[in-house]
């Protein structure tokens, strides 16, 4: 019996390091994939714009949260507006709305300033850019006058007068990517009211009439370094052939730095010109419906035994996992995919409330519960030391938020999903593989993240099962993520944002 438990115990440690080794190459090419999905999407539908003649860069200013810091620079009083932003200027002094840059905006080629605006007053209008944070800001005074009762205003950036705060004379703006603000001045007690606000162009961008899939301006990479991107309003750009979704990513931002209207494409990949637009909004709110029903009726079947744990457990991360993966969490929220997200929340709370199937409980009973999850955390301090930066500061509040969300994710994974995987009939290896890559997954399409989480929630899954207190590693969870968070994002971990924010 001896002879033989050896070289089966061996053979499980090496299918279950297989088997993991599997599961990590997958998310890498699961990661790659999405990006190059979405890297096509955002292609055609700048495409799309252009050949539509829509604006790239246009503000929709209704109230204060559409301005850089949610307020007006000076003496002046912003409230919302159905259409439009509603000002109140106080005292007659020029005051200023900085229009946020979530990319940078490509003045060269787009140089036509139109603003939508109504005024109850004459008064002037003055503009300052900044091209980045080290740079000078250069205004330009006065470019244009506002008149009573007028609903447009178009400035051309180009020949303006642009100056430094010591007089020094500026450039006409190209590419900026830190500040670009509106300065007015009107008499006291002027209502002003601003809506729509974008930069076209005199020239739209000749496109060619197919985009293949060997069409492109530049190839990456260059041979001699560096991007060379040409003097084009809006190249194709090709990044390398097998580039992960971080190096895309990467490369992407790079482009766009120095030419903000390229066309970034995966290699290999053709455009298609016919594009269909979004998926409709009621396709989501179908689907939840759906989704919703599915779990009022598992709750309403339950008993006090766990009679189907394979239902349940996929039920639960079904929801979180179409939020998240089917990237619908991002700069515009998909309230279908939140209310799925909760629902599955609540559905598992109320599930572990009637009959809790596996033991398990909050704080650790002894030191070996609070310390062996805490293995990842120098892990983590190695890493950051091979491939990571100094320290940055995090903000308290976003500190103190993350142990709370770190408590959340471990008990939907550990005590909740992997507690009814533990009732099935599989061995306890598939059951900790299989909670693992769910974890990994609620990180898509953040290949780096996706492996990283899924490696932790190995360790800590295992740790659960020896010592199914939940407190100690959620702990240990909130410090390794902390920790990678303030000293390795940049590199090989671009960030810890997750679903469509992972693009940002």
């Amino acid at each position: 019996m001896s002879d033989t438990a050896a070289p089966r115990r061996l053979a499980r440690i090496a299918g279950f390091a297989l088997a993991m080794i599997a599961l990590l190459w997958l998310m890498a090419l699961l990661s790659a994939w999405i990006t190059r999905a979405r890297l096509v999407q955002d292609a055609q539908q700048e495409v799309a714009a252009l050949r539509e003649g829509k604006p790239l860069w246009k503000w929709h200013l209704r109230g204060p949260t559409d301005l850089v810091a949610g307020r007006v620079f000076g003496s002046a009083t912003v409230t919302h507006g159905a259409d439009a932003l509603r000002i109140t200027s106080h005292e007659g002094t020029p005051f200023e709305l900085g229009l946020p840059l979530e990319t940078p905006i490509d003045a060269a080629h787009w140089p036509l300033l139109e603003l939508q605006l109504h005024s109850t007053a004459a008064g002037s209008l003055s503009l300052i850019y900044q091209t980045s944070e080290s740079s000078a800001a250069c205004t330009a005074t006065a470019v244009a006058p506002i008149r009573s009762k007028q609903t447009r205003l178009s400035v051309d950036l180009k020949t303006a007068s642009w100056r430094t705060s010591t007089g020094e004379a500026c450039s006409a703006p190209g590419v900026v990517a830190y500040m670009l603000r509106l300065r007015m001045q009107v008499p006291a007690d002027t209502e002003l009211k601003i809506g729509d606000v974008a930069l076209a162009s005199p020239k739209p961008p000749i496109l060619p009439a197919a985009i293949g899939a060997d069409t492109a301006d530049v190839s990456l990479p260059l041979p001699q370094g560096g991007l060379g991107l040409p003097e084009l309003a809006a190249p194709v750009v090709r990044l390398p052939a097998g580039s992960s979704a971080e190096s895309m990513v990467g490369l992407r931002d790079a482009v766009r730095a120095e030419c903000p209207a390229a066309l970034v494409l995966p290699a290999g990949v053709p455009l298609a010109l016919g594009h269909d637009g979004p998926v409709s909004a009621w396709w989501d709110w179908a689907i939840c419906g759906l989704y919703l029903l599915w779990l009022a009726a598992l709750a309403w079947r339950q008993r006090p035994g766990v009679a189907r744990p394979w239902i349940e457990a996929i039920a639960i991360a079904a929801g979180p996992l179409w939020l998240i993966a089917g990237l619908r969490w991002g700069p515009h929220v998909s309230i279908p995919g939140v209310i799925a997200f909760l629902a599955a929340i609540v559905f598992a709370a109320v599930s572990e409330w009637r009959r809790r199937p596996v033991f398990w409980s909050w704080l650790g009973r002894s030191w070996q519960d609070w310390l062996w999850p805490l293995l990842p955390l120098p892990v983590a301090f190695v890493l950051m030391l091979a491939d990571g930066h100094g320290l940055i500061h995090l903000d308290p509040k976003h500190v103190a938020a993350y142990f709370g969300w770190a408590l959340l994710q471990q008990w939907a994974m550990l005590a909740i999903v992997m507690g009814r995987l533990r009732l099935t009939p599989l061995p306890t290896p598939a059951v900790i593989l299989i909670t693992a890559s769910l974890f990994g997954l609620l990180h898509t399409p953040n290949g780096s993240l996706m492996q990283l989480c899924m490696l932790a929630e190995l360790w800590w899954a295992w740790c659960f099962i020896r010592s199914p207190r939940l407190l100690p590693i959620a702990i240990a969870h909130a410090l390794s993520a902390l920790l990678v968070e303030s000293g390795l994002t940049g590199h090989l971990l671009r960030s810890l944002e997750v679903s469509a924010r992972f693009f940002l």
